[in-house]
């Protein structure tokens, strides 16, 4: 929208800036893109690994799974860097793309996250039952089919996240000239709206939506997971001390058997390793998103809590590395099949 008066006036530098402080510009706009541009190609090898027909477990499929939504989560963390560059913030095209589609990029953020973390949820309950109970979930699926599971997860989260699209109302006027377009954004809950005379035009029900959708969204995508990620994999280290203390070798056992136990065992423990990362890295920004439902939130903590996530996203591929020699046999044999192929 665009009338006389915003057309003539034209914004301070200051104004135009899309960073909230210098604190944010440094550490989102230098920092955070060289996590994500590692973040992405550690991710993909993974993936190249996880889905090979070797490695091809329930285990590994969730993670697999988990490795697609990092991904994406990087990527859509790409544009809110970018904003802290003043040759973005000053661009017409890039100003105009970011401010009427910030909140939608959030809401696919927020998305990608409660998928993060009830996949880790479930792949740290099927290593539990898969080291608790071998025989039996050998005879049948966990839980149920992965690929059921995971599209159930990307259902429920999405719907939980989706009133992140219009939970703020943000108008775009162009000012100096059609050259500077900017927006206000007032939430949708709003008593007042974007003039001082003007009550808030959302119908009951939206405003009901965005009033307690926050709410449910901390103890449903946020509090509740990663309270029962802490639990899962508390109760799988119990495990695996408790088998290594008390196993003995049975006669019956075969030597099948006996590496099936011990390659199990192998997967739990890097299981454990991706899953205590994830609960350090998610957690700070897990309380910070329960924080926010009640009251504001500082512009530094929010930006340090989102460094961890991204820097947690970023250390998969290192955990898998250094925990997993299954994971390093497979990649090193594929880096020389590659170099086989490209040296013909």
């Amino acid at each position: 929208v665009m009338n006389s008066t915003a057309a003539e006036y034209c914004l301070t530098d200051e104004q135009l800036r899309l960073s909230a402080s210098p604190f944010e510009s440094f550490v989102i706009g230098k920092i955070v893109p060289l996590l994500i541009v590692f973040g992405i190609s550690g991710n993909v090898v993974n993936l190249s690994v996880l889905l090979d027909g070797n490695m091809r477990t329930r285990s590994n499929t969730l993670l697999a799974n988990l490795a697609v939504t990092d991904i994406f989560f990087l990527l859509f963390m790409i544009p809110h860097c970018m904003a802290h560059y003043g040759w973005f913030a000053h661009s017409y095209f890039f100003r105009l793309l970011y401010i009427s589609n910030k909140m939608h990029l959030i809401a696919m953020l927020n998305w990608a996250s409660a998928c993060a973390i009830w996949l880790v949820l479930a792949v740290s309950l099927e290593r539990l039952v898969a080291i608790k109970w071998p025989l039996r979930s050998r005879d049948r699926p966990i839980l149920m089919k992965s690929s059921r599971l995971v599209l159930l997860i990307f259902f429920l989260t999405g719907l939980l996240t989706f009133y992140n699209h219009f939970s703020y109302h943000c108008p775009t006027k162009v000012f100096c000239k059609g050259s500077q377009p900017h927006a206000i954004c007032v939430h949708s809950d709003s008593n007042t709206w974007i003039r001082p005379n003007q009550s808030n035009p959302n119908p009951q029900w939206i405003r009901l939506i965005v009033r307690w959708s926050p709410l449910v969204n901390a103890i449903l995508v946020v509090f509740l997971p990663i309270l029962l990620v802490c639990i899962s994999n508390a109760m799988l280290i119990l495990t695996i001390k408790r088998r290594n203390c008390r196993h003995v070798p049975l006669l019956k056992e075969t030597a099948e058997m006996a590496s099936q136990l011990k390659t199990e065992q192998r997967v739990a423990r890097t299981v454990i390793l991706i899953v205590t990362s994830f609960t350090i890295t998610q957690g700070p920004s897990a309380v910070l998103n329960v924080a926010a439902a009640f009251h504001p939130v500082s512009v530094v903590s929010l930006t340090l809590t989102t460094f961890f996530v991204i820097l947690g996203k970023a250390l998969t591929f290192v955990l898998f590395c250094t925990s997993s020699s299954s994971f390093r046999q497979r990649l090193l044999h594929k880096t020389k099949l590659i170099r086989r192929q490209t040296a013909r």
